[in-house]
């Protein structure tokens, strides 16, 4: 079993991009396509795993389940409006202070489906252990590029449920 911590998210601004999407390739396209529209337009970051973007599993993705799949970015709350306007394919939205339960998956790719499932095992043990439940803000990995960026780097992720 993985180790669980917890940490506080702060309420932010998300410009988000979801859709229903087959299989891992799916998943992994979407967010190709969402990377991509950073990469055509700048927007500002905001700093640590608060400001990491994150794709949100609403349901299964798999051959059997098309999901959905979201993928968000956090946005200066100032900024937020402005920047929905540069980026008209995606969509503003707020999420609320929120507390997750997560397990550090490391530098990363692609993941394995047993290790989803030994995660998800994990982070529900650990849940029932201590009675608390995961909420409806969705299960998510969240991917933080490590400075230096290059084309080269990949991204630390950790996978997260919001607790209630």
């Amino acid at each position: 079993m993985h180790e669980v911590e917890t940490r506080e998210i702060p309420a932010r601004s998300l410009l988000c991009l979801k859709r229903n999407v087959d299989g891992q390739a799916g998943a992994w396209a979407l967010g190709k396509e969402f990377v991509g529209l950073f990469k055509e337009r700048q927007a500002p970051r905001l700093g640590g795993r608060a400001g990491a973007a994150f794709c949100i599993y609403w349901g299964e993705v798999s051959g059997d389940s098309d999901g959905p799949l979201e993928w968000c970015r956090p946005v200066p709350e100032e900024q937020a409006e402005t920047l929905a306007a540069a980026f008209p394919e995606l969509s503003l939205r707020t999420e609320p202070a929120h507390q997750e339960a997560f397990i550090e998956l490391g530098p990363g790719g692609e993941i394995s489906a047993s290790q989803w499932q030994l995660v998800w095992e994990s982070l529900h043990a650990w849940g029932t252990e201590r009675g608390v439940e995961a909420s409806e803000l969705g299960g998510r990995v969240t991917y933080r590029a490590t400075p230096p960026i290059t084309k080269d780097s990949v991204p630390d992720c950790d996978f997260a449920v919001p607790l209630r």
